[in-house]
């Protein structure tokens, strides 16, 4: 795969919804990132949820607070969240999460190479 190929991960569902030990968008992000390829998150609607850093996981899930927080070891530091969408916090331990209008959201789609959706 090419070396400039960019990956944008969509993340517009809740977290721990979907009973599995891990999370598949988080786990998808990590993959891109650990292979090399450029990476960035968007969460919007529901999956700004992901950002909530008092939400607990259920029993015998990954906690993904902690996951988010290790992005940058996979050589990802783009979070994204749709400037409409109310969000308590704009970071994530170190990692900055910047807010969007619809146009620039817009043109980040336009400008991945891959965009991958969780909804």
């Amino acid at each position: 795969m090419d070396k400039n190929t960019t990956w944008l991960f969509i993340i517009g569902s809740s977290p721990y919804t979907h009973g599995l030990p891990s999370d598949p968008a988080i786990d998808a992000t990590m993959a891109a990132g650990a292979f090399g390829q450029t990476a960035s998150v968007l969460f919007s609607g529901d999956g700004c949820q992901y950002l909530n850093q008092g939400l607990f996981p259920p029993a015998e899930q990954t906690d993904l607070r902690k996951l988010i927080k290790s992005l940058p070891l996979y050589d990802i530091d783009h979070l994204y969240v749709s400037s409409n969408e109310p969000i308590a916090n704009t970071n994530v331990g170190d990692l900055p999460v910047t807010c969007l209008a619809q146009a620039d959201i817009a043109s980040l789609i336009n400008n991945a190479s891959h965009v991958v959706t969780f909804t």
